[in-house]
């Protein structure tokens, strides 16, 4: 079992796609981005939390995997449910791991995200 978690702010979430306008496209995949617009920019922090936290859990940075090698959308709960690709599934395996689940919670300032692999 291997834990991970993230804290970012939002201002800076913000600040960086203003910066950045294809930054959304670069760190979301196309259904991410679907399940997203419209949204607030804290649910933007809190999905980015959410993957910086499944990095973590990998044991890796991003060498060898993209932003879109992981993909967080919600089941109609509203659960958050991790989509992972082949090449990340491989990092999952090798810490002996199945899967990886992503808990993620914002309030105006801040969002953060704990995941697990298990």
């Amino acid at each position: 079992m291997y834990p991970g978690v993230d804290v970012i702010e939002i201002e800076r979430v913000e600040q960086a796609f203003k910066r950045q306008p294809k930054l959304v496209e670069r760190l979301f995949t196309e259904r991410e981005c679907k399940a997203l617009k419209g949204k607030a920019v804290q649910s933007y922090a809190a999905r980015f939390a959410g993957k910086e936290a499944i990095l973590k859990t990998l044991g890796s940075e991003l060498p060898g995997l993209s932003w879109h090698d992981i993909e967080i959308l919600t089941n109609p709960s509203g659960e958050p449910i991790v989509y992972l690709s082949s090449r990340a599934m491989a990092k999952v395996s090798v810490r002996g791991g199945s899967q990886v689940r992503v808990s993620l919670s914002h309030n105006r300032t801040q969002a953060m995200a704990f995941a697990i692999l298990t």
